[in-house]
């Protein structure tokens, strides 16, 4: 089953939430999300003003028709002041920022010193909720990411040709329960499995260098790559996100599946994933529980 995708558009529901927002900081990582947010919300009218994090992004300057500005994540007192004097009300958070720039570019403020005081350990959610706190603390409103880019979302499906195994379809159910766990513990959202064995866990170090190492580990003889959501995932950031890098990544890795969380997943680029995984037999599933090692079951369900 391959699913209609839709481009460019924001469901309805949400326009009638967004109908009342004119103007957003757009807070920019990596990546492409950061311009489909960019896209959908102009499209609804909505003014984007770039954050950009770390290195210049002239295609989002482009697509906002603005400059913008670029923020270092330990200077928080100088991003607040920025959003201040631009007369924000509201923001929406878009693209990876990694951890660990602050152990490379470790410039800390006044505020990012007393707020790691604060914490027993420098978590994701954490560390993403204390900023909204101080956001919020400043009469401005943290917007869901998920509200510009519903048309990302991949309802249960099986994108590619090819299916999957008894063997690939256990270790998915495997990897599905320990990759919830470590979502749950906020360590990461990925986990590659192969031959009922955990080969990587993602931690700090992103997606990317987690299925490089599995392959590392494997001598690229194959694996399963789990990507899910945390339990209680906050939609106003890191939701989990696929996209063809993942997949060249992983078949230089020798990791022959993909298996996302239903609805809960953003696939980048669908059409060019389905194409290039049928072109080198991977597989790719998006599934709402943890998979039925049972191939004729999940064929009769889900199957093309």
């Amino acid at each position: 089953m391959n699913p209609i995708y839709s481009t460019g558009k924001v469901e309805s529901a949400n326009r009638m939430e967004l109908a009342k927002v004119s103007r957003i900081a757009l807070v920019a990582g990596e990546g492409e999300l950061p311009l489909h947010v960019a896209r959908n919300a102009r499209i609804l009218g909505i003014e984007v003003v770039p954050f950009m994090v770390g290195k210049d992004n002239s295609r989002l300057r482009e697509l906002c028709k603005s400059r913008g500005h670029h923020i270092v994540p330990g200077l928080v007192r100088r991003t607040l002041d920025l959003m201040l004097q631009e007369k924000i009300s509201h923001i929406v958070f878009a693209g990876k920022v990694n951890k660990w720039v602050l152990l490379k570019d470790p410039r800390l403020d006044d505020v990012a010193v007393e707020a790691i005081r604060q914490f027993s350990r420098l978590n994701d959610d954490a560390v993403m909720l204390w900023i909204i706190e101080q956001l919020e603390l400043r009469g401005m409103q943290v917007l869901p990411q998920a509200d510009f880019l519903r048309e990302l979302f991949l309802p249960v499906s099986q994108l590619s040709s090819r299916g999957p195994t008894e063997e690939e379809l256990r270790d998915a159910r495997y990897g599905f329960e320990i990759a919830k766990e470590m979502g749950r513990l906020d360590i990461g959202q990925t986990i590659v499995a192969h031959s009922g064995m955990i080969l990587a866990v993602e931690a700090i170090e992103g997606t990317d260098e987690c299925l490089k190492r599995a392959g590392q580990v494997s001598g690229k003889k194959g694996g399963v790559v789990v990507k899910v959501a945390k339990p209680n995932q906050d939609q106003r950031f890191d939701i989990p996100t696929v996209g063809l890098r993942t997949l060249k990544t992983m078949r230089k890795a020798g990791l022959h599946m993909l298996v996302t969380e239903a609805n809960q997943t953003l696939y980048l680029e669908p059409e060019a994933m389905a194409a290039f995984a049928d072109r080198h037999g991977m597989v790719i599933l998006s599934v709402d529980q943890p998979p039925v090692a049972d191939t004729q079951a999940w064929e009769g369900s889900h199957g093309p």
